[in-house]
Order: C-alpha cells, then sequence, then structure tokens
C-alpha cells in the first residue's frame, strides 16, 4: 500500500517532467512590437520548426516552409504501422494552424547576404525574403520511421495502411535496427499480434542508444524478451539493400554468418541529418557530420539573422523530439531580445531525456541518471504516445475514430 501511495505521488512529477517539457506557453515569449514588422522564415514544420512557428505567431510576419501538407507525429509513426485507424492522427495538417502563413515546398538554396530563401512547389520556384531565418528541417530515414517526401496526406497514410496489413499477415517478421524506432515497432507488434514470430537486429548489445543508463536498456531488453520479441544482438544486416521492400519470402543475412528466413523485413536503422535546404549554401558552416555549427544562442556561426533548431545543429547529441521543442522554446522566448540587441542567456543543453514506450502497456523513462519502467512509462507516453498532446500544440483537435 505504501508503494501504490509513492506512485501516485511519482506519476505527476513525472508527467510534468515529460509532457511539461513538450507544452508550449505561447505567453512565454516576449511581450512588445518589435517584430512585428520583421519576416520570420522557418524552414521545417516538423517538432522544433512546428514550436516555434506556434509560439511567435501573431508576433512577426512569419513563414513556414515545408515540402509535407502536415506535421508527420512520427512518434506516433510504429502504432500506425499495427493499430487500424491510428495513421490519420499521426498527420496534422499545416493549413488550419498557420493559415496563408504556410508555404508548401522545398527550399533549395539560402542566401545569407541578399536574407532571401529561394524554394521550389512543383515546377514553380520563389523567393523568400527574410529578417529571421530558422532552420529546422530534422531528420531523414526509412519508412516507416521518418516521411520527408513531399507527398498528401492521403497518400502516406495509405502507405502505412498498407504496411499495417502487410504486418497483420505476415508470420515472421524481421526488424532491422534496435533503435528507439525498432524497439518500439517489436513492441507495438508483439502487444496487439500475438504469436507472430518477430526478429529484432542490432548491430550493438546495447539496445536504443549508448546514451542511455545500462539499467534503462535492461529494462526495455527485458520487456522485449518477455513479449516474445527474439533479438539477434551484436550482428549487422549485411544484405538490406537486396531485401524486398514489401512482404514477400526472404532470408535476412548477417556479418556474423546467421541467416533469418522473413515474410517481411521492415528497415528502423539509424537516421540522417536533412541537409537538402543548406547542403550546397551552408557547406562551410557544416561539422563532418551535416549538422549546422552553431553559437550559445543557436545562431549559424557566421551567419547574421539565421538560427538552426533540433536535429540539423551540433548542439546535443541526443538527436529527439523534445531536445527540438526545447530549443524551440529557449529561442521563441528569446528571438525579440535578441532583435532589440540586449544580451540573451546563452541555451543550456540539458540532460538525457527519453520516453520509450513499448506497446501500450510498457516502455522505460529516462531523465537524467532517474530511470522508471514501465509502470511510469505507460501513464507518460505509451498510452497514446503523445498523440493529443502534439494535436494540441497545432491547435487542433484529433480526428474521431
Amino acid at each position: 500500500m505504501a508503494s501504490f501511495r509513492k506512485a501516485k505521488r511519482v506519476v505527476p512529477l513525472l508527467a510534468a517532467a515529460f509532457i511539461g517539457a513538450r507544452q508550449i506557453s505561447v505567453a512565454s515569449t516576449a511581450e512588445g512590437k518589435g517584430l512585428l514588422s520583421k519576416r520570420v522564415v522557418v524552414v521545417g514544420g516538423g517538432y522544433g520548426g512546428a514550436t516555434f512557428a506556434q509560439m511567435v505567431k501573431g508576433k512577426c510576419q512569419l513563414t513556414v516552409i515545408d515540402p509535407k501538407e502536415g506535421l508527420h507525429h512520427n512518434m506516433g509513426a510504429l502504432r500506425a504501422c499495427v493499430e487500424p485507424g491510428f495513421a490519420k492522427k499521426t498527420f496534422i495538417p499545416y493549413e488550419p494552424t498557420f493559415g496563408d502563413g504556410f508555404k508548401r515546398g522545398e527550399v533549395k538554396s539560402i542566401n545569407v547576404q541578399d536574407k532571401v530563401v529561394t524554394m521550389q512547389s512543383g515546377q514553380r520556384y520563389e523567393s523568400v525574403p527574410y529578417d529571421y531565418l530558422v532552420i529546422a528541417t530534422g531528420s531523414t530515414g526509412k519508412f516507416p520511421c521518418k516521411v520527408t517526401k513531399s507527398v498528401d496526406n492521403k497518400d502516406i497514410i495509405s502507405k502505412f495502411d498498407s504496411l499495417k496489413e502487410e504486418i497483420h499477415a505476415s508470420t515472421k517478421i524481421v526488424i532491422v535496427g534496435g533503435g528507439a524506432a525498432g524497439v518500439e515497432l517489436a513492441g507495438e507488434i508483439m502487444t496487439d499480434l500475438k504469436g507472430k514470430e518477430v526478429y529484432l537486429i542490432h548491430p550493438r548489445e546495447k539496445l536504443v542508444s549508448e546514451m542511455n543508463a545500462d539499467s534503462f536498456t535492461k529494462s526495455v531488453r527485458d520487456q522485449l524478451e518477455t513479449l516474445g520479441v527474439k533479438l539477434v544482438l551484436g550482428e549487422r544486416v549485411t544484405n538490406l539493400e537486396e531485401l524486398p521492400t514489401a512482404a514477400e519470402k526472404s532470408v535476412v543475412r548477417t556479418d556474423k554468418g546467421s541467416s533469418i528466413e522473413a515474410d517481411l523485413v521492415v528497415p528502423c536503422t539509424g537516421l540522417k541529418v536533412n541537409t537538402s535546404a543548406y547542403g550546397i549554401s551552408l557547406a562551410n558552416k557544416m561539422d563532418g557530420n551535416g549538422y549546422l555549427n552553431v553559437n550559445e544562442t543557436l545562431q549559424v556561426d557566421g551567419c547574421d539573422g539565421v538560427f538552426a533548431i533540433g536535429d540539423c545543429n551540433n548542439k546535443e547529441r541526443a538527436k529527439l523530439a523534445h531536445v527540438a521543442e526545447t530549443q524551440a522554446k529557449y529561442l521563441a522566448k528569446n528571438i525579440e531580445t535578441i532583435d532589440s540587441g540586449k544580451q540573451v542567456q546563452p541555451y543550456k543543453p540539458g540532460g538525457m531525456m527519453m520516453a520509450l514506450s513499448i506497446g501500450r502497456e510498457g516502455g522505460a523513462l529516462q531523465n537524467g541518471t532517474w530511470v522508471l519502467g514501465a509502470f511510469f512509462a505507460r501513464f507518460v507516453k505509451s498510452k497514446d504516445v503523445f498523440t493529443k498532446q502534439t494535436w494540441g500544440t497545432m491547435k487542433q483537435t484529433p480526428p474521431k475514430e
């Protein structure tokens, strides 16, 4: 009974730490009219870009540019692969949130001298001038973990539904990559579709991330094994590019000589920084991995009025949604002060913070050195994988069942 009373006290604190870190307080931006005449252009409408844009909307002349029709809530992508009807909840249209301030297209170049970005929409090119530019292009990766191409929401929802059908119809499923996405997909399948034979292949012995505490990854591993996931750790798949992208009998081979037959192979391999908007124009501002070098206020080195937030900058090793949102909030709160020429407090990276779901009932949490397991993860993330909250960030209501 004592432990239950303690849990009732701890859960709200954890929820405040994890969920509060993702909430937007528009009122917290600096008051005043300094930005009203300024053109603020945001390139990329993912978690960081959308958070920043929502906080400065109405306080400047805002433009959000993204090749997609809406924000892809990729924290819910793995559940969309299994749960019928969930895919439509993971795409949130930009237009209802940003109205005429949203321009759909791909940024092809950035001219920091003239303060202009050039974007392409279909066959049409457009020059978009800015006073402040926020680059929030995020990361790229294989479907279903990432959706980065210029496709309509209905088309990509259809693609998720097709994958869901293939997963439901397959008996032996191999997931390649034991990072957060691979782990969460394995958990979703084995929670909803008991009786499947699921293999999770990962090139390292440690699941999820090297930055996670050992107790965190042990909890994850134990939960997966309890669900019946067959872990193949310390082995790298050698024929991934040769494997079919749809449901089809195949054999997955590893560098340690393992051969695993599969009805379906789902790649959940490592993500890469998305440099498509700046890779040429700002090539001399990137580090060796393609991340933009930023200073203590997240301004791109040597570029007046240009900032980078989230996965595309070199400020933090952990490339996570809440990190992008934290950086977005910092910049949104300080951009008016920066505009006035006043000094602002430098951005300070936080410790490792991660909420991982393993189906609706399992998962693990880490906040610095503090690690908690499935019971707490269920309340913080696993029930709806932050879906309702993300729709709330965009000031919209999720579609009904």
